[in-house]
C-alpha cells in the first residue's frame, strides 16, 4: 500500500511540498456604534409598518435626503440637528446612522382618470399631494385614411357596371358596382357612389373630376388602441375607369396626447408627451381574419385564404420582432414593424379584436399600438405623480380643464403606533432612541402639531421606551440602548416624570429649544434637546457632554425654573435631569445625569459612562462569540483567550474606551479564565474611562511679609 500523509488541511500519496499558509487573527477595532432611532411623525414618507426598519437609516450627510422622501415635520428637523449636533471644538463629527420610525401613516392624494384607465397618485405621501393637478390634451387628433381619385377618363357609359371593392380596416370586402346610366359627370358619379359606400366611408368632390374618398371622423379614435385603413381592390380596367388604384391606404396621423403635470408652490410643471406609433403591422389574404390580442398572445381565426387559424404566445416570441418573423412564416399572413419597437416586449401590445383580412397580397390592415403600455411608461417618468392602469389599450381621455388629487392626509399617531414602532424596532442594533414626543396628543393638537384624530399620551411613550429599553439591554438580548426622552411642562411635573422613570438608561430633557429650520428659527418642544444630546454624545464616543456646546441658537427654561440659579441646577441634577445652561460663548449641557437616583453610582449617574459601558460590554462579548464559539478545544487553551483579552483590552485603551490606573496600569486587572468541557468564563475588571466632574480646589492664602 502506498505511503500517505494526513493533516487537518491534506490528504495525499503523492510526493511533493504542499504550503499551507495561515494568517494570525488579531484583534482589530470595535465595532461600529453610534447609531439613532427617532420615533415620530413626518408630513410625508412611509410610517413604521410601511418599511422594513433595519434598511429604513441615514448617513448624517444625508438630511436632505431625509428632507426629500418625509416631507417636513419632527423627523426632518431632528435630522437635521444630527447631522451637526455639537457647537464645540472637543466633539466634532456627528452619528454614525440615523434610523428613522415614522409614526403617522400618511395617505397619497390620487385621482381617477376618466373610464378608470388610471389611478394618478402622488409620488409621496401627505396633505401636499392636494397641490397636484393633471391636465390632458389632445396633441394630434387621429387623421383617417383618404384616398382621392385620379382624373375619371370618362363617364357615360364608360363607366357602366364597373365594380371597386372595399375594406375598411380588414373586414368585410364590400362591393361598389355602378348601375348603368346616371354618371353622365363627376357630380352625378359622386352622387351614386354616396349611396353605394359601406357604412363609415363618405364621398366628396375634388378639383375637376376627381372624388375623394374619406373614412369618418372617430372622437373616440384614442381610445381604440388600433390604426385605420381603407383597402381597394378589383378588376383593372374597372379601376382605371374610376381613376382608382388597387392597394391599401392608412390614417396619415395617429391620436396623440400631452399630460401637463403641475404643483405651483414648488415649481413642478411637467408636460408628458404620449406619441404611440403603430407597433404591429398585420394582414391575412382570405375571406375574413378575426384578430384578438390578450394579455397572454394572440389568436387568428380565418375563413379561406391558403393559412389556418394562428394561436401565438407571447412567452414564445418575447420581442415584437420575434413575432413578426414568426408571423411571416406563417402561410397567408404578412406581418411588419417600424425597426424603433423591435426590441419592445410583445406583451406589451395593445389587447384589441380587429379585423386583418385582405384582398391584395402583401396588404396589412390589422394596425395594433402599443398605447396603453407607452403611456403608463411615459407618465411613469413624473417626478411628481406615480400610476398604477387599468388600461389595456388606447389613451386616456382629454379633460375639460385641470384635475386636481385628493385625499391626501398626513394621517395620526396613537400610542399603539409608538408601541409597534418600538417592537420593529427590536430587529436593530441602535445605541440610542428618541422619541419626538414630549406632551399629549391634545396638547399637540392645539398647536395644530399633529392631527386631531392622535390618541398618544406622554406618560404611555415614557412607559413604551423604559420597557423596550430594558428589555432589549439584558444580558440574553444584547443590544443594550438608551432612551433619551423628554416631557414639556413645569419643573414640578417633569421632576415627578424623572422620578417615576428613574433608570440610567433614561435621561430626560426639560427644556425648549430654538433652531434653524427651513432658513428661519424655530421653538421646538424639549424632544429637539434629547436629539442633541444624544447626537453629541453618539459623536463624542468616549468624551462627556457636560460642559460642551450644543449646536442650538438657544433654549428656555419652563416657567418655574432658572438653569441660571444655583439652586434650581442643583435641584434639576439630585432629581436626575439632563439640561442646557447659557453661557457667553453659547450653550453648553451642565451635566449627562440620567434619571437613575438609587445612589452616586460613578456609570449609572453618566450618560456617557453608560454608553461607553455599553459600547465596550457588547463589543467583548461579540468578539469573545466570533473567536471562540463553536472552536475545538483541541484548538483553543487558556494562553490563546488570555492573549485575545490582552489584545482588545489594548484597543480599548487606545482607543479611550478604558483609562490607566493606578492599581490597573494597562487600564484592566484580574482577568481570569477557565475552560471547563463546553464552557469558557472569564472574568476581567476594566477600568472605563469616565469624564472628570468635580474640581475640589485648595488654595491657601497667606499674608505678605517684608523684612530689611
Amino acid at each position: 500500500m502506498a505511503q500517505r500523509v494526513v493533516t487537518s488541511s491534506l490528504n495525499t500519496v503523492t510526493p511533493g511540498a504542499y504550503p499551507e499558509v495561515n494568517v494570525k487573527s488579531t484583534p482589530v477595532g470595535i465595532a461600529s456604534g453610534g447609531a439613532i432611532l427617532i420615533i415620530g411623525e413626518a408630513d410625508g414618507g412611509e410610517s413604521y409598518s410601511e418599511v422594513d426598519l433595519k434598511d429604513n437609516f441615514f448617513s448624517p450627510d444625508q438630511a436632505d435626503e431625509v428632507e426629500a422622501q418625509y416631507v417636513r415635520g419632527n423627523i426632518v428637523d431632528a435630522m437635521q440637528s444630527l447631522a451637526a449636533p455639537a457647537n464645540d471644538t472637543n466633539i466634532q463629527g456627528s452619528v454614525s446612522r440615523v434610523y428613522i420610525a415614522k409614526t403617522n401613516t400618511s395617505a397619497k392624494a390620487s385621482a381617477i382618470m376618466a373610464t378608470s384607465y388610471a389611478t394618478l397618485s402622488a409620488s409621496k405621501s401627505g396633505k401636499d399631494g392636494n397641490k397636484i393637478s393633471y391636465n390632458v390634451s389632445e396633441s394630434q387628433a387621429e387623421i383617417a385614411p383618404v384616398i382621392t381619385s385620379g382624373t375619371v377618363p370618362a363617364f357615360g357609359a364608360a363607366l357602366d357596371g364597373a365594380v371597386v371593392n372595399i375594406r375598411l380596416d380588414g373586414g368585410a370586402s364590400a362591393s361598389v358596382t355602378l348601375g348603368v346610366g346616371g354618371h353622365a359627370d363627376i357630380a352625378a358619379l359622386i352622387i351614386e357612389i354616396d349611396g353605394l359606400l359601406p357604412a363609415g366611408i363618405g364621398v366628396s368632390a375634388g378639383t375637376g373630376d376627381v372624388f375623394v374618398l374619406t373614412v369618418d371622423v372617430d372622437a373616440s379614435a384614442h381610445q381604440k388602441g388600433y390604426g385605420k385603413s381603407v383597402e381597394i381592390s378589383g378588376d383593372l380596367a374597372d379601376l382605371n375607369a374610376l381613376g382608382l388604384s388597387a392597394g391599401q391606404t392608412n390614417s396619415s396621423a395617429e391620436s396623440e396626447i400631452e399630460v401637463n403635470i403641475v404643483r405651483q408652490d414648488i415649481n413642478i410643471d411637467e408636460t408628458l408627451e404620449v406619441v404611440s406609433p403603430i407597433a404591429l403591422e398585420i394582414g391575412y389574404e382570405g375571406t375574413s381574419a378575426a384578430l384578438v390580442s390578450s394579455a397572454t398572445g394572440i389568436a387568428v381565426t380565418v375563413v379561406g385564404g391558403s393559412g389556418a387559424n394562428l394561436a401565438v404566445n407571447y412567452s414564445d416570441f418575447k420581442t415584437i420582432k420575434e413575432l413578426v418573423d414568426f408571423i411571416n412564416s406563417q402561410d397567408g399572413y404578412t406581418a411588419s414593424n417600424p425597426s424603433t419597437v423591435s426590441q419592445k416586449q410583445s406583451s406589451s401590445l395593445d389587447q384589441v379584436s380587429i379585423d386583418i383580412a385582405s384582398s391584395n397580397s402583401g396588404a396589412k390592415p390589422g394596425r395594433i399600438k402599443k398605447n396603453a403600455s407607452d403611456a403608463n411608461a411615459i407618465i411613469s417618468t413624473s417626478v411628481a405623480v406615480s400610476i398604477v392602469s387599468t388600461a389595456v389599450k388606447g389613451l386616456p381621455d382629454a379633460t375639460a380643464s385641470k384635475i386636481f388629487l385628493a385625499g391626501g392626509d398626513k394621517g395620526a399617531t396613537t400610542g399603539n403606533d409608538v408601541v409597534k414602532a418600538l417592537v420593529e424596532a427590536e430587529g436593530i442594533s441602535v445605541n440610542f432612541i428618541v422619541p419626538l414626543i414630549s406632551r399629549d396628543a391634545s396638547d399637540d393638537i392645539s398647536d395644530s402639531l399633529t392631527e386631531s384624530a392622535s390618541t398618544y399620551t406622554i406618560d404611555a411613550v415614557h412607559a413604551a421606551c423604559k420597557d423596550h429599553t430594558l428589555k432589549m439591554s439584558t444580558i440574553k438580548l444584547k443590544r443594550n440602548r438608551i432612551s433619551i426622552l423628554s416631557f414639556k411642562g413645569s419643573f414640578a411635573d417633569v421632576k415627578g416624570k424623572a422620578g417615576s422613570l428613574a433608570s440610567f438608561r433614561i435621561p430626560m430633557t426639560f427644556q425648549d429649544i430654538d433652531r434653524l429650520s427651513n432658513g428661519v428659527i424655530k421653538t421646538f418642544q424639549p424632544w429637539m434637546a434629547s436629539c442633541v444630546a444624544a447626537g453629541m454624545q453618539s459623536a463624542g464616543f468616549y468624551k462627556a457632554i457636560v460642559k460642551k456646546f450644543a449646536n442650538i441658537t438657544t433654549f428656555r427654561d419652563p416657567s418655574d425654573f432658572d438653569s441660571g440659579k444655583p439652586g434650581d441646577v442643583e435641584e434639576a441634577l439630585e432629581a436626575g435631569l439632563l439640561f442646557l445652561e447659557s453661557d457667553t460663548a453659547g450653550s453648553k449641557w451642565v451635566s449627562d445625569q440620567t434619571t437613575y437616583g438609587l445612589d452616586t453610582n460613578f456609570v449609572y449617574n453618566s450618560l456617557q459612562a453608560v454608553y461607553l459601558s455599553d459600547r465596550l460590554a457588547i463589543d467583548l462579548s461579540d468578539s469573545v462569540e466570533n473567536r471562540f464559539v463553536g472552536k475545538s478545544l483541541a484548538d483553543i487553551d487558556v494562553g490563546s483567550v488570555k492573549a485575545f483579552i490582552h489584545g482588545k483590552m489594548e484597543i480599548y485603551k487606545n482607543i479611550k474606551m478604558i483609562a490607566s490606573s493606578d492599581d490597573a496600569v494597562l487600564g484592566f486587572k484580574n482577568l481570569k479564565i477557565k475552560i471547563k468541557g463546553p464552557v469558557l468564563e472569564i472574568s476581567i475588571e476594566v477600568k472605563l474611562a469616565t469624564a472628570i466632574y468635580f474640581i475640589p480646589l485648595t488654595i491657601n492664602i497667606s499674608q505678605v511679609e517684608l523684612s530689611a
